[in-house]
């Protein structure tokens, strides 16, 4: 099993990270909890909307005393196994342990950040895998959902590190990974330990932990390399000139992504993030 440097004091301070705060906050979703008439499909649409839900929902789904450690890696197969009933409980008090802080753990700004850049990675993580037969679209889909958990267990436990890691980087003008460095951070690392430490497949272990640098894995090379070509795309706004560098089309044609269909995803993003604008309006 590839492993990667921690320090012994982060373990410690990650490992209080119990559940995840919800990014949104849906009425809708509060609708489906308090009705008996909610459905399934319904539920897991409505998670699939916030990544700090389904990483609580499918580290749940992975725990021991449920027999399937190492197993879950969709939402339907979290729902199945857990239970209609559970799952909503298990949603219902992700929201009330948001509410009863006295203010909420992530900034407004970064909440939005970080929801709406998990959201477009989703979307392109489906874009991609539709068109290769050999890779499962909803473990995709989910992959490019909380992929970057990372970010969002620092921004919990490490807030004030979390805060000026994206604002220096902001004044820089260099993605947020260049920067953590300096302050003894790695949302990488704590994405992977947080995996590890809740025993998610590996694939979801790996892609945390290598999705910057997918040559350095040693397995799951597959979803790894996908959801670092995602993360790209997923910052592209920011960081275009990230798009067309020669390891970035290197990895493309890994994946056996033409020059054709990656300037086509490019072509695609105004609009993903044209709905991951309105459904964050939608979602508040």
């Amino acid at each position: 099993m590839t492993t990667i440097a921690f320090d012994k004091e982060m373990y410690g301070l990650v490992s209080q990270v119990k559940i995840l705060p919800p990014l949104v906050n849906s009425r809708r979703m509060l609708g489906i909890i308090h009705h008996q008439s909610g459905s399934v499909k319904e539920l897991e649409s409505i998670i699939g909307y916030d990544s700090a839900l389904a990483a609580n929902l499918v580290m749940t789904g992975n725990a021991s005393c449920y027999g399937h450690r190492g197993k879950v890696s969709t939402l339907s197969r979290a729902i199945t196994v857990l239970g209609f009933d559970q799952v909503k409980w298990l949603c219902l008090f992700s929201l009330i342990m948001d509410w009863l802080a006295k203010q909420r753990v992530i900034s407004e700004a970064y909440r939005q950040i970080l929801w709406k850049r998990s959201f477009v990675a989703s979307k392109i993580a489906v874009e991609i895998t539709r068109k290769r037969p050999w890779m499962d679209v909803e473990e995709a889909f989910l992959l490019g959902l909380i992929y970057d958990i990372g970010w969002q267990v620092m921004a919990v436990r490490f807030y004030e590190q979390f805060e000026a890691i994206f604002e220096t980087a902001a004044g820089k003008n260099v993605p947020p990974w260049w920067i953590e460095v300096r302050y003894g951070l790695s949302h990488a690392e704590i994405g992977w330990y947080l995996a590890a430490q809740r025993a998610l497949p590996e694939s979801f272990k790996m892609v945390a932990a290598f999705h910057h640098c997918p040559e350095r894995c040693k397995s799951f090379k597959t979803e790894v390399t996908l959801i670092c070509l995602v993360d790209v795309l997923a910052y592209a706004r920011e960081h275009p000139e990230a798009v067309n560098e020669q390891i970035t089309l290197s990895r493309c044609r890994k994946l056996l992504i033409s020059e054709d269909e990656w300037r086509g995803y490019q072509e695609s993003l105004e609009q993903i993030w044209l709905q991951a604008d309105q459904l964050w309006m939608l979602l508040q």
